[in-house]
């Protein structure tokens, strides 16, 4: 039985694009639904966002050139647990509706839409059932049962995504 997405984050998703649409066709089938917490206002997001953009566009790409591959993949990787397809949704804690928007503009995924977070209570329902008290956080699920994967999905998700791109240093570097 496929996990109800849109009964967590409402009935609709904004796309890249701004066009809303249906969370369900959004979200079916993926492997591993990502829910990223994030806001315009906080500089720590703002220099992360980027970087998972970019994890994101690259995973995307790479899934498009093994389709294409022709005859047998005799690339190990290509049978790794983690390899298939994900989706990130932003879930705004801006308050301001033109800061979401604007911050929303920059990342190649899906949205909540702003009035949902408000009006639908999803903002704060999230938080409170994933234990938000930092962000950005990156909350990692399983696609088909919604269980948590890892909470720790901004440590983690180059373990998720494959391609080429730069992933996240884990500390200072020092020269």
């Amino acid at each position: 039985m496929t996990f109800k997405f849109d009964e967590l984050l409402g009935p609709t998703l904004i796309n890249s694009k701004g066009e809303e649409v249906p969370t369900s066709s959004v979200l079916e089938g993926k492997k591993y639904v990502m829910f990223y917490f994030s806001a315009h206002w906080c500089p720590p997001c703002r220099a992360f966002t980027p970087r998972l953009a970019d994890a994101y566009n690259a995973h995307i790409k790479y899934l498009e050139n093994s389709s294409k591959a022709e005859g047998p993949d005799v690339n190990a990787e290509q049978n790794d647990e983690y390899v298939g397809e994900i989706e990130v949704v932003f879930i705004s804690l801006d308050s301001v509706l033109s800061e979401y928007e604007q911050y929303r503009s920059t990342m190649p995924w899906y949205s909540v839409p702003h009035s949902n977070l408000w009006q639908m209570n999803i903002k704060d329902n999230l938080s409170n059932k994933y234990g938000i008290r930092t962000i950005p956080t990156l909350i990692v699920l399983d696609g088909e049962g919604g269980e948590v994967v890892t909470r720790n999905g901004k440590g983690e998700y180059s373990g998720f995504f494959k391609g080429d791109y730069k992933s996240a240093s884990t500390g200072c570097s020092i020269s």
